[in-house]
């Protein structure tokens, strides 16, 4: 027993003595460390020769000693080291690479490919060997010898492919983009999986220059060798990505022929479209599908998504018609028989295909276009009704009780409204957004009601969520209301001309706001009321009279709560109203420099840069 606990008592003292050293040597490791960063190379070196020495086998010491080395530009040291080292070790691939970097470094590159050469030969059926040497010789900018090496790699490999990405790397970082798009294909033709990962890839490739033109050529070549569906696919993203959707359609549909589809790709090339906002082209490509492939699996989302695509195209059109700059825009009907035909397309839709779970989506856009675009109010309202009622469970249930608030509010009758609103925010799965809008609402309709401690609770409902669309605006009604509810009377008719313009009562808005900002005694009610007012007059294209007080506004230095908003508004004034882009630029800068905070920056940065110059 007394033997026993003796060997025990050496064996914890040879523990804890190890230990020990080995938290001395780390200690000295960060301290060589502190000399390094701290411009010590030569006391650095010291510490960690000593710990080289110490623990020769611990390659985080040696490298550290090389690395301290070349810093010190001693390679004649530094190749004496590794020459030391590869005699001890001669079957370590990273002395041999960490060598030949340092007669790269010298700048006698022949020295350096021949170390790299002589690493290879230790175990040169090793596709681990070459993948090493690329490395280094890619570390070094040495791009022609790291093709070489994993070209080599090539053979000893029973799937070639799986240097492909790595060449393809280095071709595209010499921009020879064709190359690189003939190494992806060489990959995907292998390992048709890749396909998403070479996409990921090739969108930063292709914005080099020429980069696109090459690819394509590589790519066009390969199909005639070696076509897979993959790699039209490929062509079809590299012609996308060149703004070319005539080029690609055409390479779809070739595709889809050559390999007897039922319209799949034409399908996800629609979709592509539609995303990426080529709604002309998303158009044309659902109305092949439907006309070409009728029995296609996905005829029914073509026919929907044909509908959505023309009515997505009409309201370009129709943005462009109206003054979207403007904060109120006065509602007016544009293209009304474009969009009776499409209407007329969902019904068609709803009426042949009565069970299938899209035509509610069919349903909510034709009320949408009648309350949005033809503004028939009454005929939007039934719609949305039918809607909740065919799909209480659906997202489009929501979105139509929204609607049918709005609706509500518009016609002045509160009472409705706020039952909307208040179902949407009961329903069990209403996403955030949602639930912020109608919380918005509801806290508005107190607002008009006067209820302001009611309404604060609603708008302090929706800033907990600050990434909704309206948690700025309901930010701002709550200060307006803290600040000024002790004011109870002008604050009840800021309300209430507050919903005058959302039921587009504007003339009548326009005089209640002007008497309150003609009030100098309000306080912050004057401001919000001067600010209201410069936007009724703008949506009234009073701009003379609508730029002075927007004037007045920036030039307040006191309480000027609206400051950038109303330099922004001026520029905007400026640039759509007046056509002056010279005011408007200076403007713009202006709010650049003056309210580098704003929410607005970022608005009046991208204005700014958008403005043509003196050569156009």
């Amino acid at each position: 027993m007394r033997f026993f606990l003796i060997l025990l008592l050496i064996f914890i003292t040879s523990v804890v003595s190890t230990a020990q050293i080995e938290k001395n040597i780390e200690s000295r490791y960060q301290l060589a460390l502190s000399y390094e960063q701290a411009g010590y190379p030569e006391k650095a070196e010291l510490i960690y020769r000593e710990l080289t020495d110490a623990q020769p086998w611990n390659n985080i010491y040696f490298e550290s000693l090389n690395k301290i080395l070349i810093s010190q530009k001693k390679y004649d040291q530094s190749i004496e080291l590794l020459s030391n080292r590869i005699k001890q070790n001669p079957g370590d691939l990273n002395l041999f690479g960490l060598l030949g970097s340092t007669y790269f470094i010298l700048d006698r590159p022949d020295k350096a490919f021949e170390i790299w050469d002589s690493g290879i030969a230790m175990n040169p059926s090793s596709v681990i060997t070459y993948r090493i040497m690329a490395n280094y010789a890619i570390e070094n900018r040495a791009f022609d010898k790291a093709v070489d090496f994993l070209n080599r790699g090539k053979k000893y490999s029973g799937d070639p492919a799986i240097f492909s990405m790595d060449l393809a790397n280095i071709y595209a970082a010499n921009m020879k983009f064709k190359n690189a798009a003939l190494e992806f294909c060489n990959l995907i033709s292998r390992h048709p999986e890749q396909l998403p990962a070479v996409k990921a890839r090739m969108n930063s490739i292709l914005k080099g220059p020429g980069a696109i033109e090459q690819s394509i050529e590589a790519v066009k070549d390969f199909i005639d060798s070696n076509s897979i569906l993959e790699i039209y696919d490929l062509l079809t993203f590299i012609y996308q990505a060149a703004g070319d959707y005539q080029e690609a359609f055409k390479n779809v549909v070739s595709a889809e022929k050559k390999f007897n589809g039922t319209g799949t790709q034409i399908f996800i090339f629609s979709q592509d479209a539609y995303r990426n906002r080529q709604f002309e082209w998303a158009s044309n490509c659902y109305n092949y599908l439907i006309k070409q492939y009728p029995n296609s699996p996905y005829i029914a989302t073509a026919r929907i998504g044909y509908a959505r695509t023309l009515e997505a195209s009409l309201d370009q059109k129709f943005i462009l018609r109206t003054e979207s700059w403007k904060p109120i825009v006065k509602p007016v009907p544009h293209f009304n028989d474009e969009y009776i035909k499409i209407i007329d397309s969902y019904n068609k839709f709803i009426a042949e295909y009565p069970n299938n779970s899209i035509n509610i989506e069919a349903l909510f856009r034709t009320a949408e276009i009648y309350r949005n675009r033809l503004l028939d109010k009454h005929k939007a309202d039934s719609i949305y009704s039918r809607v909740g009622e065919i799909s209480p469970m659906s997202e489009y249930f929501i979105l139509s009780n929204m609607a049918r608030g709005i609706i509500a509010v518009e016609e002045d009758n509160l009472d409705k409204a706020k039952n909307f609103f208040e179902t949407v925010r009961k329903y069990p799965r209403v996403d955030p957004e949602n639930l912020a809008n109608a919380d918005f609402y509801l806290g508005r309709i107190e607002f008009w009601r006067g209820n302001f401690s009611n309404s604060i609770s609603y708008l302090m409902s929706v800033t907990k969520n600050s990434s909704a669309d309206c948690a700025n605006d309901a930010l701002e009604l709550s200060a307006l209301i803290n600040i000024s509810k002790k004011d109870s009377i002008n604050l009840f008719r800021y309300a209430q001309a507050d919903l005058l313009v959302i039921q587009n009562k504007q003339k009548e808005a326009g005089v209640e706001f002007k008497t309150l900002s003609d009030n100098p005694n309000l306080f912050v009610i004057n401001d919000f009321a001067k600010n209201k007012f410069a936007e009724i007059l703008i949506s009234n294209d009073d701009l003379p009279t609508a730029i002075k007080v927007l004037e007045e506004i920036t030039q307040n230095t006191k309480n000027a709560i609206f400051a950038d908003k109303a330099t922004f508004l001026l520029a905007e004034c400026y640039k759509y109203g007046i056509k002056d882009l010279q005011k408007a630029g200076q403007t713009y800068q202006k709010l650049l420099e003056t309210f580098p905070n704003s929410l607005y920056f970022d608005r009046a940065r991208e204005a700014l840069q958008s403005l043509p110059t003196k050569n156009g």
